[in-house]
Parts: C-alpha cells; structure tokens; sequence
C-alpha cells in the first residue's frame, strides 16, 4: 500500500522567531531530515508545502526527489490551512498519508516504519501517554478532514466523531514524536543527534548513455498528475526548457514519444502521457519498489549492528 507525505513548512512568521525548516540539526537541516527519514521508511511521494522563504526552500530540497507546493498567504493563513493544501494535491497519488508539521524533525525512521504497519483507516504514535507526529490517516478520509471548519487544526479535525473513533493510538519509545524545534524538553541535548545508517538505492536506465532516472519519473508523474509541464515544472523547482530537455532526450533512447502536449490554456497548455510512456513509467516504478526492498534487505545482511554504536539521540 502507497505511503506519502504532508510537511507542512510554510511557515507563520508572526509566531515563529527563526525559520524552523533550515535550522541545523546533525549534519544537515531540519528540512531534509525529517525528508530522509521519511524515504529512509520508504514513503512517496512527499510534499513539501513552502511560504516563508519559499524560494530559498524549495532550491534546498529541489533535488531530494519532493514536491513542493506554495502557499502564497502563509502569512495570514493557519498551518492547518497548509496541510489542507498538500491533502488536496496528494489525495489521488497514493493510499495514505502522513501528515506532520516541520517543527518536530526528531522522530524515528522505526516510529514511520511501525506506522506503515498499521491497518487501520488512521494510526497515531503516542510516548508516554502524549500523541505525537507524524499522522498516518488513509486517503478516504481526507474529504472529511477538508470539511472541518474549527478552530482546532488537524486535532479538531481529528477528534470529529466519525473520525475520531478509527485514530488507532501506537505506543512507541520515541521521545522525538512530541519534541518541538527549541522546546524546554531537552532540544540543546538532542539537536546533535544524527540519522542512523542506512542505504539508499537509485534506479537508472542506461542506452547509449544514461537517461531515465527518479528525476524524470518524478517529472513524469507530476505532469500525469497535474497535465500540465508547467506546473510539474515548478513543483520541481526546474525549468520549463530543462524539462523539455529530458522527455526529448529520454524520447530519443526509447524511439517512442512521452507526451502529448495542446497549447494554449491557463497552465500554457495540457500535457498528458502516452499510452506507451504511461505502461514504461508504472514498470520502472515497481522495478525502483523492488530494488529499494532488496537494498534494505542486504543492508541489513551486510551492515546489521553498523548503528549498534551510533548514538541517533545524542550525536556520535
């Protein structure tokens, strides 16, 4: 079953005194670990849902394989608002979804993986009494998430009674499913702490020289999804040329066209794909599933006891 993601880092400056997703935590940002964690449990597709800074953002991650989407009035708009604006987008991509806010980066790949585990319509960590991020609901029921219209966010959304009922609380020794960025809970002593090892398989097909890859499936996806290459385009953080640049080399290794494109319209045009592009890119895609399960099953038979010492919670 198809796992993505909701992060919500738009931002709301009139609260928040720093700019959470590119605060340093590790070796990297708060940004892009929360993203490897998430691919490091094997969930896609993520969005990344961007205001404050937006364009600074989505240049930080345009290469980590997200989407990212803006909201334009972040500044006068609820984080909830935000997550309603990725669920729109995400709801037709995948089964369920993962929703969190990017203030609590600390959480565990195995809080994630455990999550996915679940089997029921919506599934919650909770340490220590205390429910935490991330959220892992199914797509059903997103159109009853979007009607809310309290005050309380997500947790009102939630807590409505035809909901409220399928959230399945999961005990978990994860102290970083409730650890806000800068909270008085022992952030300075944790903010060290790195993401355990682990590997990371990419698929590439080769002819006479290398053209297919996760940037132009992830491409390919967007614009079936969007129809429109404009848009995936900029969810990509890429250039309407570069874009070009890609189906046409890829078109020139596989002597079949990609897409079909009609101009004109409020996105520049449609773009849609192939019957043959649709059938190569659903086989590349399982044959990537494949190999990413066959990559953590030898890691675990090569390097099984390489994180024994490796302190995530405090650093090494």
């Amino acid at each position: 079953m198809k796992t993505g993601a909701v992060i919500s880092a738009a931002g709301h400056s009139s609260r928040e005194a720093v700019f959470q997703p590119m605060l340093s935590v590790g070796g990297t940002t708060v940004i892009r670990r929360i993203i490897i964690t998430l691919k490091q449990a094997g969930v896609e597709p993520i969005v990344v849902i961007t205001g404050q800074d937006g364009d600074r953002l989505e240049k930080h991650v345009a290469k980590m394989g997200v989407i990212c989407l803006r909201n334009e009035a972040y500044e006068t708009t609820k984080m909830f608002d935000s997550v309603e604006m990725g669920l729109r987008y995400i709801e037709g991509l995948c089964q369920r979804v993962l929703i969190l806010p990017v203030k609590n980066p600390l959480f565990l790949a195995d809080t994630v993986e455990r999550l996915l585990q679940t089997e029921g319509k919506a599934a919650c960590p909770v340490y220590h009494g205390r429910r935490g991020h991330p959220v892992l609901i199914s797509t059903e029921l997103i159109p009853g998430i979007l009607s809310y219209d309290g005050s309380q966010g997500l947790r009102g959304a939630l807590r409505q009674p035809d909901i409220h009922p399928l959230v399945e609380e999961l005990p978990v020794e994860d102290q970083g499913i409730i650890m806000p960025i800068e909270s008085d809970e022992g952030w300075e002593n944790r903010k060290e702490s790195r993401i355990t090892l682990h590997s990371v398989c990419r698929l590439y097909l080769e002819g006479e020289e290398i053209f297919f890859g996760p940037g132009i499936a992830q491409f390919l996806s967007l614009v079936d999804h969007t129809g429109s290459m404009q848009t995936a385009c900029r969810q990509m953080h890429m250039s309407y040329s570069k874009g070009w640049k890609i189906v046409k080399d890829a078109q020139k290794q596989l002597g079949f066209p990609l897409l079909v494109t009609r101009s004109g319209g409020a996105e520049g045009g449609f773009s849609q794909l192939t019957p043959q592009c649709r059938d190569f890119l659903r086989r590349y895609l399982d044959m990537e599933a494949e190999l990413s399960a066959e990559s953590r099953r030898l890691f675990e038979k090569y390097f099984a006891g390489e994180n024994d010492g490796r302190q995530e919670r405090g650093g090494e």
